[in-house]
């Protein structure tokens, strides 16, 4: 195993709250049943088999980035959590396509050593638990990049359900044509029901974790769907960089739907599920982002170490996760 894949989940145990048998990030989630129909313009873009034709059965995780699974689906009133939207397509041929999205508009590191050296540098101390502003300021200092992520964090703000999010694949990918002509893009999950955030009062009277139990009822009542866009790159564009993002005149195309329908029969069961960024099939091909196949290294690895841990019987506030 790769030295900084070690030095990630090492960091992300002692400064990020993990807990045994749980996921090392992203640990309480909801998967649900879901559709996915591909647009007829996919088919013009790429030959990977999900985007043909016909409905895709697809499985999706909701979930709350915070390293502990016990973690407040808000941060504070004024300020929202990072939330992650993964999906898994069951391709026509047998096998998954997986992929995993977040709610923030990029990430926080460039390369493996940043995503550890910035974990590391958020290590809390004292009794209260709380970074060293020192310490952060002083890798900001040096990696004026992570300044984007980091903005990205502060500026979300609570919201009423994962239904109004948007999640963005954050990394670059390529796209392969039945021609065999590549085209950098990325992706994004731009939600039918609009963008949505809550109010100071709103926010304050919400329980400390209440979007599982949300989405659960909305999807019971109607309809929770997302579009699938894919942002084309122009000449130029960083397809190794995940702390920048594309300017908003890039070319979108819609290349699909994504309709909830409901929770998965077993939530247990569904932990041993990767959803890994990097589970692409012929007709969409991986960048060069170096934190791109970072994550799938860290991913396995979570999943080897909760596989080997006994997970704690999830209290009734839990059972979502």
């Amino acid at each position: 195993m790769a030295e900084p894949v070690q030095e990630a989940i090492h960091a992300m145990e002692a400064y990020t709250g993990a807990e045994k048998g749980y996921r090392r990030a992203h640990p309480r989630g909801l998967v649900l049943h879901a559709t996915f129909t591909p647009s007829p313009d996919a088919r013009a873009l790429t030959t990977a088999e999900h985007f043909q034709g016909p409905p895709i059965r697809t499985l999706v995780r909701l979930s709350n980035a915070a390293g502990s699974p016990y973690a407040a689906d808000r941060v504070s009133p004024t300020r929202g959590r990072v939330l992650g939207l993964a999906v898994r397509f069951t391709l026509p041929s047998g096998g998954y396509a997986t992929w995993a999205a977040a709610n923030i508009p990029v990430f926080l590191a460039r390369t493996p050593q940043e995503f550890v050296q910035l974990t590391t540098a958020q290590r809390p101390e004292g009794e209260k638990r709380k970074p060293n502003v020192l310490r952060l300021l002083g890798y900001l200092a040096t990696h004026l990049s992570a300044l984007r992520g980091l903005k990205g964090v502060a500026q979300l703000k609570p919201t009423p359900s994962f239904a109004h999010e948007r999640f963005n694949g954050i990394h670059a990918y390529h796209l392969v044509d039945a021609h065999g002509q590549r085209r950098a893009f990325r992706y994004r999950w731009v939600p039918l029901a609009g963008p949505a955030a809550l109010s100071e009062a709103e926010a304050a009277q919400r329980p400390e974790q209440y979007l599982l139990d949300e989405i659960r009822q909305r999807v019971s009542r109607e309809r929770v769907a997302w579009e699938l866009e894919f942002q084309l790159a122009q000449p130029g564009d960083s397809t190794h960089d995940a702390t920048r993002a594309w300017p908003e005149d890039r070319p979108l195309v819609t290349v699909g739907r994504l309709v909830l329908e409901r929770p998965y029969e077993d939530q247990r069961e569904s932990e041993l599920f990767v959803f890994d960024p990097t589970g692409v099939v012929p007709g969409i091909e991986l960048s060069d982002d170096p934190i791109l196949r970072f994550r799938s290294q860290v991913y396995r690895e979570s999943h080897r170490r909760r596989a080997q841990e006994t997970k704690p019987e999830p209290k009734p506030a839990d059972l979502g996760q």
